[in-house]
């Protein structure tokens, strides 16, 4: 009985440790975060027409923000920028723009925001590179030119907007600035059917991580989400084309609202997050797969590291299960 009742107290004493730590690693978090105020801020977000672009717009204008959305088709952008306006903190104070670009191009990235800055008579300090496409199939079948547009436009103009923006910034001794780049958890993954669009997310990682630790000399701060699925119209047409393998791994994914990813987003970027995920999977994604980013809280992403090996080490053997019987199936 003594021995148990010692071994009992050894492990609350034990988790009472780790939970303690993990309050304490928070609460310096907490402190040590940049600050993050967009109030009378010049924001500036691609792909701000519809889906989470658009939902961080709306999230900004409640913040007071100035916001400058950009696409490529106008008449989606002026209905954007009604509904943006619609959530400002101060209609009358606030200015709302939206300009039509093509940001896959360096020229086009370049003039959208020279466009952006003369419309608003302001700097950029805020800059959400949110623009990006998926079209699911199977690689095999996929056309090269299909390859080449996806990485343009999710990776280069995503590269090629944080440059000139970053450009600007340091030119104009902008200091406390945020870039904030959209990845995936498929940056995190490969997943059978998106071959063509994991490699442009995983780039986009690798540009976050690098910028994070260059630009931070110049005070900029720089943020990288992991998105799962996102309920959008672009959603419903990656199901157009999504193998149906890759469904059945996928399962019964209930995903979130551009709203619910947006609301996720800027809590991450407020505690001060790199790496920012708002779904379970992603969060266990990202402390597994984690490399040499900085922690969210060391203590709780080393405990779901731990959980995350073997969870996804059966994961992984299951989804080569259902690949090898559609291929299977498809031979018979």
């Amino acid at each position: 009985m003594e021995d148990w009742r010692a071994a009992l107290v050894t492990l609350f004493s034990v988790l009472g440790g780790i939970l303690v730590l993990g309050v304490g690693a928070e609460v310096v978090n907490r402190l040590r975060a940049p600050k993050f105020d967009v109030k009378d801020k010049h924001c500036y977000v691609t792909g701000g027409s519809q889906g989470l672009g658009k939902a961080v717009a709306q999230d900004l204008a409640r913040r007071g923000a100035h916001v400058t959305i950009v696409a490529r088709r106008e008449a989606i952008l002026k209905e954007a920028v009604a509904e943006i306006k619609a959530c400002a903190a101060d209609a009358k104070q606030q200015q709302f723009e939206y300009v039509i670009a093509d940001v896959s191009t360096s020229a086009g990235a370049t003039a959208a925001i020279e466009e952006a800055v003369v419309k608003q008579k302001r700097p950029i300090t805020h800059a959400f590179a949110v623009a990006g496409v998926s079209n699911p199939g199977v690689f095999l079948e996929q056309s090269k030119e299909l390859i080449q547009k996806t990485m343009e436009l999710n990776y280069l103009g995503t590269a090629f907007t944080a440059h000139e923006v970053a450009r600007r910034m340091v030119a104009e001794n902008i200091r406390g600035g945020h870039i904030v780049m959209v990845s995936s958890v498929l940056g995190f993954l490969g997943l059978i059917g998106y071959s063509v669009y994991c490699p442009t997310k995983y780039a986009v990682r690798g540009l976050a991580e690098a910028l994070r630790v260059e630009l931070q000399a110049h005070g900029i701060n720089v943020h990288c989400y992991f998105p799962g699925t996102i309920f959008t119209p672009g959603y419903e047409a990656e199901n157009l084309t999504k193998p149906q393998v890759t469904k059945d791994i996928e399962g019964a994914d209930e995903g979130l609202t551009p709203e619910q990813c947006s609301a996720g987003l800027f809590r991450g970027i407020k505690r001060g997050e790199f790496a920012i995920a708002t779904d379970f999977i992603g969060i266990v994604l990202r402390c597994t797969t984690r490399g040499v980013m900085p922690n969210n809280n060391v203590v709780l992403d080393g405990v779901l590291a731990a959980l995350g090996w073997p969870i996804f080490g059966v994961w992984r053997l299951i989804v080569d299960h259902t690949v090898f019987k559609h291929a299977k199936l498809k031979v018979e």
